[in-house]
């Protein structure tokens, strides 16, 4: 809605006439990317920074860049179980899906049992937090809101390493800085995900 012709037709381009213009979009270079994760991917290995190209934030070794493609294919588990959380028509279908989301979770503490500092390749915040970080901090904004969820008690409270992780995601002051506010991302939930509220939820419709 109200974006600039020449944004609608560089985008039509990039995803091969698919889409009517959808943010992220990426010109750099000559090349036009999309879509959030390829663009992070791409901004971590190609775009220089104050300190130099993002090389922390993406693998330089094998056993790194195994490590993060292990996270992320779990990690889409865990979205793809929160997106169907939000999506729950009845407390019932909500206390199964809370369950899927908890394995999943259990997924990622596995990996997360390997690191040796805050993040995913020891202290160095890496592009699989990049990814991750939104997530988790709509997590703690949009479960209570919306299932009655206690994020740190009911979820993170049956985890080490992932409870951890999140939480130094949380405080990883770029990620305090860029946060969504949380008015939007109870929006956008009403507007394409929610349509019931659980019993003992502090949201409304």
């Amino acid at each position: 809605k109200d974006k600039p012709r020449e944004f609608v037709a560089k985008y039509k381009e990039a995803s091969g006439g698919h889409g009517s213009g959808l943010v992220p979009l990426l010109e750099h270079d000559k090349n036009l990317v999309i879509e959030s994760d390829v663009v992070a991917k791409y901004v971590a290995q190609k775009i220089f920074g104050v300190d130099g190209k993002g090389d922390d934030l993406y693998p330089n070794n094998e056993d790194d860049l195994e490590q993060v493609e292990q996270f992320m294919s779990s990690w889409q588990q865990v979205t793809d179980t929160y997106y169907d959380l939000l999506r729950a028509s009845s407390q019932k279908k909500v206390v199964e899906r809370e369950t899927l989301f908890i394995a999943s979770l259990a997924d990622v503490d596995d990996i997360l049992k390997r690191r040796t500092g805050d993040f995913i390749l020891g202290d160095n915040f890496s592009y699989a937090e990049c990814i991750a970080a939104p997530w988790i901090q709509r997590f703690y904004v949009t479960l209570p809101y919306f299932r009655g969820i206690d994020v740190e008690d009911d979820i993170l409270s049956r985890f080490t390493f992932v409870s951890s992780w999140m939480r130094a995601v949380c405080h990883r002051p770029s990620c305090v800085t860029s946060i969504c506010p949380q008015s939007e991302m109870i929006a956008a939930c009403k507007r394409y995900y929610v349509s019931f509220v659980s019993p003992g939820a502090t949201g409304t419709l």
